[in-house]
């Protein structure tokens, strides 16, 4: 039959006392085949000593303090409901057909589609020069028209205009530039324009873009094949 031997330390002093809890059940206490020393609240274990399951209750008291050291690889297949990172959405339209005279809205869009062309998640989409943001966030909404006039015209201009309740637009940013003609034929003109959209709500704010200017006998060119008179949409973040 094994025994259990207490033994006292010779340099100590101090009385050790092992103390029965307040209670009326019998327990039975099993000691480890093994050596060791008992852990109390102010011991280390080692990591490596760590197996089986945390339960989730113990991991949702656990501090950032209490991490450190570093972390093992971590799939990216298996990381779930992370924040999308970097640029989510980048889509360009263009003018696709030549205009003379003053228009708000600008109309004849397509989508570039001149390889390598290519845009980055759904894009934007048009309606009669109405365009509708694909997802809410911070855009970068960029325009650029080119225009031409046999003569000078002192004004030739446009608008990037915004709404908010898809209903009452307003200016804002504003394209600004003239003709002024050094030959006896056509000259042509570029102007570029762009403004930040802070989209919360994508059914209520819209896009469109408007062209002008003094002599309305200047053309705004739109080509099929390259970009003349475009617009560029960039998701720059979250709003």
């Amino acid at each position: 039959m094994s025994k259990i031997k207490l033994q006292g330390n010779a340099s100590g002093t101090g009385v050790l006392t092992v103390t029965a809890p307040n209670t009326s059940t019998d327990r039975t206490i099993t000691l480890p085949d093994s050596t060791g020393t008992i852990l109390d609240e102010n011991s280390s274990l080692p990591a490596a000593n760590l197996t089986g399951t945390v339960a989730d209750a113990r991991i949702s008291t656990l501090t950032a303090s209490k991490l450190t050291g570093a972390l093992p690889a971590i799939s990216g297949a298996s990381l779930t409901n992370l924040p999308a990172s970097g640029i989510t959405q980048a889509d360009q339209w263009r003018l696709h057909t030549d205009f003379t005279g003053d228009v708000n809205p600008v109309i004849n869009w397509e989508r570039d589609d001149t390889t390598p062309f290519s845009k980055i998640g759904a894009g934007m989409s048009e309606n009669t020069g109405i365009f509708t943001f694909p997802t809410t966030g911070i855009y970068k909404v960029e325009y650029v028209f080119t225009a031409k006039l046999d003569g000078d015209s002192r004004n030739v201009y446009g608008y990037i205009v915004t709404t908010e309740d898809n209903s009452n637009y307003y200016n804002r940013a504003g394209l600004e530039t003239h003709i002024q003609r050094t030959q006896s034929n056509q000259t042509l003109c570029t102007a570029y324009g762009s403004c930040f959209v802070d989209v919360t709500d994508t059914s209520n704010i819209k896009v469109k873009f408007s062209a002008y200017s003094v002599d309305t006998s200047r053309t705004m060119l739109g080509r099929s094949n390259y970009n003349s008179t475009y617009v560029t949409f960039t998701r720059l973040g979250d709003t």
